[in-house]
């Protein structure tokens, strides 16, 4: 038994290192709990108001439509967010990312397919998901699929910008990634998805228009529930547009010079 109690503290001793020295991931989890409370206490403030919604009139109205969209919006969000990232640290804990890079395939090419595969698995569960809730719940909605469609292909290319900045800070971290978390823990205080912007103090809510997610949620509502049509809202798909022209070469670039760094410093292999 004694022998079992000395195993025990020596890999507890062993754990407890290994989280220390991942400092950022260490940071990141502690403040992920705080913006946690602050998010529930935003939307019990939302949902305090009754049964009637006034911010989400635009949307429908409809309490129950405003969050099953909102999740499967986010569903997209966190697939463009941690895609690329997860794929260099399922080849950095196997040792074979040095490997890839010296291969006759492209490493632009594995990270496309990996994507698409990812998008395509994520598409179908998530309309199964959709239409299952809206038929359990009665959620009345009107849906322009092929809008819809348009909006969240449009979505991903400055998201996967913002993808590629978080796969390039893995490459140097190896875990943690500061780039990720502060996108998605903004995105969810900010864009729309669990309560309205509307609900946020005036001189904050700016933050939410330099966000694509802002956009692509407001407009993916407004397509999927009531059914807008390309034409009403090309204002919106040209924002997303230039924020994906911006943010997409630059993940390339800042990942692509982490990556050249990595093989230089000869840390590729470090997990």
């Amino acid at each position: 038994m004694k022998a079992l109690i000395y195993k025990f503290c020596y890999f507890f001793r062993r754990d407890i290192a290994i989280w220390l020295s991942y400092r950022v991931q260490l940071v990141l989890g502690f403040l992920s709990g705080f913006v946690g409370i602050i998010q529930f206490g935003l939307i019990g403030k939302f949902i305090a108001g009754g049964n009637y919604f006034p911010m989400i009139e635009k949307y429908g109205g409809d309490v129950l439509a405003y969050f099953i969209t909102g999740t499967v919006f986010m569903s997209y969000t966190n697939l463009a967010l941690s895609t690329f990232k997860a794929s260099i640290q399922r080849e950095q804990s196997m040792g074979t990312l040095e490997y890839l890079l010296l291969s006759e395939t492209p490493f632009w090419e594995l990270f496309t397919f990996n994507f698409l595969s990812s998008f395509m698995f994520t598409s179908i569960n998530i309309i199964i998901m959709f239409f299952a809730l809206v038929w359990l719940f009665s959620v009345h909605i009107t849906p322009n699929i092929f809008a819809t469609f348009v909006v969240l292909i449009v979505t991903m290319f400055p998201l996967s910008g913002i993808g590629l900045l978080s796969a390039a800070m893995v490459v140097v971290t190896k875990r943690g990634d500061p780039i990720g978390w502060i996108y998605s823990t903004t995105a969810g205080i900010f864009s729309g998805i669990y309560f309205p912007v509307e609900i946020l103090p005036t001189w904050i809510r700016p933050v939410s228009y330099f966000l694509p997610t802002t956009f692509g949620m407001d407009l993916s509502r407004k397509t999927l529930i009531k059914g807008y049509t390309l034409t009403q809202i090309k204002d919106g798909l040209l924002i997303l547009i230039v924020m994906g022209i911006l943010l997409l070469p630059l993940g390339i670039i800042v990942f692509q010079t982490n990556l050249r760094k990595a093989q230089k410093e000869g840390t590729l292999v470090w997990y």
